[in-house]
């Protein structure tokens, strides 16, 4: 019987590729019910999804979806919204998946978090690189020893100049700006890699030509004792398959040249280059590309259904989305 889901919120990026591969694969999965407050985003989405979702059903509140007969809830509002619409989630009883980042404030969360525990409950976040195929496999290195002791991550993930606009409507409510939208992505597999950091020392600033003060460039350097972690997340971008990670350590290297995105233009195929100690040469290793967003669902059915161990806990989601606080202040008011 597919998974029953219900969604909290519909105005986030990355919920159109969600809707897409749950109805890609109607056997695993099923959509039943839709809430958002903003009349505009349920148009918008009204159109978008009607066609493509079974019975596509949209609710006036959140309690009218969370009455439904729900296996879980997948949250893609505002982002300063989404904690509450997941702690509904949560005292309904249902697991909840979680659209990056997670919300604004740091107390709410960690409240989150404490929910999902006393309830026993799943709780996942949603971020798009997790099991993109060089990911993983830059992961199964490191967690295999090959690249020995790691003392260097680097990752940079820049958002092209001309959507720059829209990045001001949606992100300039927060002091992060454009690094507090993308820089979890790559915590999130930093901390994967190093674990959480001693300190974090951030560089945010608007280099735009046009005055303002919206974060449009962000450098983060995080410190272990034996490692550092930089991150590098422009705005300003104009020249293309520029995104890339950077794994260094006493026994190798791993680099994904291209680490791509949902939402780009990607080959079929995802390029790893590999480095070993005493080799005379990298390697390049081209694995077939994995489709996005349909390993979270089956990483989420797996978990509550299955009684998988999550391969993401929700001790690292804390540290990932610390961090990522640390590395851009706290909240300010929501608009």
């Amino acid at each position: 019987m597919p998974l029953r889901l219900g969604m909290l919120g519909m105005w986030h990026t990355h919920a159109n590729g969600i809707v897409r591969q749950v109805c890609a694969h109607p056997d695993e999965f099923q959509l039943v019910g839709f809430y958002d407050a903003d009349p505009t985003v349920v148009a918008q989405r009204r159109e978008q999804w009607g066609p493509l979702v079974p019975h596509f059903e949209l609710y006036d509140s959140p309690a009218a979806v969370l009455d439904l007969d729900l296996d879980g809830v997948v949250v893609e509002g505002l982002v300063y919204e989404n904690l509450a619409l997941a702690r509904l989630a949560l005292e309904s009883g249902r697991p909840v998946m979680l659209e990056k980042p997670a919300g604004a404030n740091r107390t709410e969360h960690h409240e989150l978090l404490a929910c999902a525990r006393e309830q026993g409950l799943h709780m996942q976040m949603i971020y798009l690189f997790r099991y993109m195929s060089a990911v993983q496999e830059l992961l199964r290195l490191v967690r295999a020893g090959d690249l020995g002791e790691i003392y260097h991550f680097r990752a940079r993930l820049p958002k092209v100049l001309v959507d720059y606009p829209r990045y001001l409507e949606d992100f300039a409510w927060h002091p992060g700006g454009i690094w507090f939208e993308m820089a979890g992505h790559v915590i999130d597999l930093m901390v994967a890699v190093l674990g959480a950091p001693r300190s974090v020392h951030p560089v945010l600033a608007h280099h735009h030509t046009e005055p303002g003060h919206f974060v449009d460039n962000g450098l983060g350097v995080f410190a272990y004792d034996h490692a550092f972690g930089i991150i590098d997340i422009p705005a300003l971008e104009v020249a293309p398959n520029q995104r890339r990670i950077e794994v260094f350590g006493t026994g190798g290297a791993c680099v994904i040249p291209h680490l791509g995105s949902g939402h780009l233009s990607n080959r079929n195929v995802q390029a790893v280059e590999v480095f070993r100690a005493g080799a005379d040469r990298w390697e390049t290793v081209e694995l077939p590309a994995a489709t996005l967003q349909i390993p979270d669902l089956r990483e989420f059915a797996a978990v509550i259904r299955g009684g998988k161990t999550p391969d993401f806990s929700l001790e690292h989601d804390r540290t990932v989305q610390d961090a990522l606080l640390d590395a851009c202040g706290e909240a300010l008011s929501p608009p």
